[in-house]
């Protein structure tokens, strides 16, 4: 139900961001003014479209400045960090666009002025901040290049993670420089309107994220120092991690839940998945999977004895929240990480586990490389019934095949890649099965 909520909570964050923007630059335009609105008139048509995107474009960077600070007080009405970041990731494209919209208006004056003629040019209200006027329109302009830059840069996952990661950070600069814009070119008489009002408060909260992003100060709240104790490569380019962090720091997780990482700073913080419940001894297991360059590296470089930042534990991926009394477990590949501390943490309760259909999707058994303690923890839990489907040999794994035998209620938790996930709510939804009922940890964060 968690999941659900957030999915729906996202989205009406989103949609009622947009849809207070619009109401208050409509609100703008049934305020009595010294000129009526020129309803035909092309030129003035013009002006309200790059006051409207500018606003809208303005209340969504402000939301975005605001979820990359990571507030632990969203993190449960979104249903996790990973659906925080989901909408950190739409507004952030919905401002750019907007962004881009609204210099593009901008730009058009010559091609509009060589169709309709020239605008009549009304006086500008005398207002103090006119002294920094093109200062600011300059300054947006080179803004928001860089933000079609970064737009760009970000949905090509190919550009490598840490360089985009330091010109992310940029983004805090960014915004404090569209702050001044936004300030110095908002309409004098915005400011004793709604509008001005959103304007305004828009401006302070994102200017103080802003501050605190660069400050350093995201997430400082939640970081442990922690020290490597093992470090087991267990085949298939998988290497699980145990690190220890101090008992005083009262670290506490759910299973199923996940920290960042940081084995060096060059790299920076790096989201896995808590393999283990927690005992309550400041032991965390990770098991993380050779990926990426980052990943990759790894058994090179992190070394027993080495000291490493832990932040977090985040996410609400978590089973007990579900009302459903059968449930399917969908553990793809390294994707079996939060289903191994799930069924860890019921080890000493087995009469309270649900009942659960777990099925582990490898292609070949060299890549199952848990396996063998799943199926020993699966083995004192006899509610839980596990399946190994290796599509080497059987081909991949059909959703009717994963929910045989199941009741149209039960609910469905995955872990695993993307393209697999979208097959399996696919397949639910051809099979009658509620989409409400599918339950995943979204792990793009970028």
């Amino acid at each position: 139900m968690q999941q659900l909520v957030g999915l729906v909570m996202w989205k009406k964050v989103l949609g009622g961001t947009l849809a207070v923007a619009i109401g208050v630059w409509m609100l703008a335009l049934i305020v009595p003014q010294p000129a009526p609105p020129a309803w035909s008139d092309v030129w003035w048509w013009r002006n309200q479209l790059i006051l409207l995107t500018g606003v809208a474009a303005w209340t969504l960077m402000s939301l975005i400045m605001v979820l990359a600070v990571r507030p632990a007080w969203l993190e449960k009405p979104l249903g996790g960090l990973d659906k925080s970041y989901r909408l950190h990731k739409w507004a952030g494209i919905g401002a750019i666009v907007l962004a881009l919209l609204h210099y593009g208006l901008q730009l058009s004056r010559s091609l509009l002025a060589d169709w309709v003629g020239r605008p009549v040019r009304a006086p500008r209200a005398d207002w103090w901040l006119n002294t920094f006027r093109h200062l600011a329109e300059e300054m947006g302009e080179w803004a928001v290049w860089f933000l079609a830059a970064m737009l760009v840069i970000t949905l090509w996952q190919r550009f490598p993670y840490h360089v985009w990661r330091y010109l992310h950070k940029l983004l805090a600069v960014v915004y404090l420089v569209l702050a001044f814009h936004a300030v110095v070119l908002t309409p004098p008489a915005w400011w004793q309107q709604p509008a001005g009002v959103l304007v305004g408060l828009c401006t302070l909260v994102g200017v103080l994220c802003a501050v605190r992003s660069l400050a350093g100060a995201i997430g400082r709240s939640r970081r442990h120092a922690a020290r490597v104790v093992s470090v087991s490569p267990q085949g298939a380019g998988v290497l699980e991690v145990t690190c220890q962090v101090s008992p005083a720091s009262r670290w506490k997780h759910a299973a199923g839940q996940f920290a960042f990482v940081t084995f060096g700073r060059a790299e920076g913080a790096h989201p896995f998945t808590l393999l283990n419940a927690d005992q309550g001894d400041g032991a965390l297991r990770f098991a993380i999977k050779a990926l990426g360059d980052h990943t990759g590296q790894l058994p090179l470089q992190v070394q027993p004895g080495q000291t490493v930042s832990i932040e977090g534990p985040y996410g609400c991926f978590d089973f007990r929240g579900d009302s459903a009394t059968e449930q399917v477990w969908v553990a793809a590949g390294i994707g079996a990480t939060p289903f191994m501390a799930w069924l860890e943490s019921m080890q000493s309760t087995p009469a309270l586990a649900p009942r659960v259909h777990l099925h582990y999707c490898v292609r070949h058994a060299g890549e199952a490389v848990f396996a063998e303690r799943m199926a020993a923890l699966c083995a004192r839990l006899p509610s839980v019934t596990l399946e190994i489907h290796y599509s080497d040999d059987a081909g991949p794994v059909t959703p009717t095949a994963l929910l045989a035998g199941t009741s149209p209620a039960a609910s469905v938790w995955f872990c695993g890649p993307q393209g697999f996930a979208e097959a399996v709510r696919l397949g639910m939804q051809q099979l009658g099965r509620s989409p409400a009922r599918f339950h995943q940890e979204l792990f793009q964060m970028r």
